[in-house]
């Protein structure tokens, strides 16, 4: 039987995880988990195999993707996300739910983005804003 690939959580549900990383996590960013909504399925181009449930979510040019592993996921690569994103430059800054701490900070080209994506064996939050200035 082929693999269905990951579960997408209603936005409500998402917003409950988003919500909880970042408050564990202490985040200074200027973000209402409230005022996220749900970003359209088509915009999710490719997730990594270890990923078990995602939420896709969006303010004002803002992107949030959580991701679930797999309860038996491995080290699969290539780890790496592509998101559909307009064009433009951003920041990709992900966040490791399991310890609060942010693990992996890069910029990348939208239109589409390509991004890695760690495996920690822990859910991972990935916040994709617009640059703006100086990296």
């Amino acid at each position: 039987m082929s693999d269905p690939g990951p579960e997408r959580l209603p936005a409500d549900r998402a917003r409950a995880e988003v919500r909880k990383a970042l408050a564990a996590a202490g985040a200074p960013i200027p973000l209402d988990a409230e005022a996220l909504t749900e970003a359209p399925r088509d915009l999710v181009r490719s997730l990594p195999g270890w990923i078990r449930r995602f939420g896709f979510l969006e303010d004002l040019g803002t992107f949030i993707l959580w991701c679930k592993p797999r309860s038996d996921a491995e080290r699969l690569f290539p780890s790496q996300v592509i998101l559909d994103v307009p064009p433009g430059r951003y920041f990709v800054e992900t966040l490791d739910a399991g310890t609060g701490r942010w693990i992996s900070r890069e910029s990348a080209e939208g239109g589409p983005l390509v991004a890695g994506l760690p495996q920690t064996g822990s859910p991972v939050l990935v916040l994709v804003r617009p640059c703006a200035g100086r990296l």
